[in-house]
């Protein structure tokens, strides 16, 4: 087993297949959005229901942010790893598994935003890829899978960085069993976190 992880894998393919994964995963997120079975029959009406699709707007609008997030911070981290073994890809499916499913979250937080069973399905998925890319980093960090030019100061604040957001995203989907509503706008303020770029995703080498 300690020799298969240390089989090199093409980092090339892997960054190919992980980019095609989180493309497919943003694109799905239209989904979640749908008229009424029945057929309407006047203009009102038909405004009436785009209108009704608002929280289906702002789960999208979340979603969107969170997978370009974690693809832009799966591209920074990876851009400076010098090897790819296939530890590190077991990793990187269960992020991008996790990932995968978020369309599906999507459209349950966005059709019932007041109830606590889809805010924490949520957080589950989030909870899930946060564990998987925490992981996987924690991986590279002891395998010295960096570039030797990375500083550690740098690994180190990166390491920091995920293990707030995965452990408030912990808190918030637990906070979706009794404040669904607060759960919500938590998932929001943590995806604004993310916009601040921390540790590697501050690196422009």
């Amino acid at each position: 087993m300690r020799g298969l992880a240390l089989i090199a894998v093409s980092k090339s393919r892997f960054e190919a297949f992980s980019d095609g994964v989180f493309a497919f995963a943003i694109t799905l997120l239209v989904l979640g959005f749908s008229l009424p079975v029945i057929r309407l029959t006047t203009n009102h009406q038909l405004t009436n229901a785009l209108l009704g699709l608002w929280p289906n707007l702002i789960a999208y609008a979340l979603s969107f942010g969170v997978i370009g997030i974690m693809w832009q911070n799966h591209h920074a981290m990876f851009r400076q790893v010098e090897r790819i073994d296939r530890t590190t890809i077991f990793w990187n499916l269960l992020l991008l598994g996790g990932t995968a499913f978020i369309p599906f979250a999507t459209s349950a937080l966005g059709s019932y935003p007041t109830m606590q069973a889809s805010t924490f399905l949520y957080g589950v998925t989030l909870s899930t890829t946060g564990t998987a890319f925490n992981l996987m980093l924690d991986h590279l960090v002891r395998a010295r899978a960096f570039d030797s030019s990375v500083a550690d100061t740098t690994i180190a604040g990166t390491v920091r960085a995920y293990r707030i957001g995965w452990a408030v995203y912990g808190a918030a989907t637990l906070l979706a069993l009794v404040f669904p509503l607060v759960s919500f706008a938590a998932y929001i303020i943590i995806a604004l976190f993310y916009l601040i770029p921390h540790g590697l995703d501050s690196d422009t080498r």
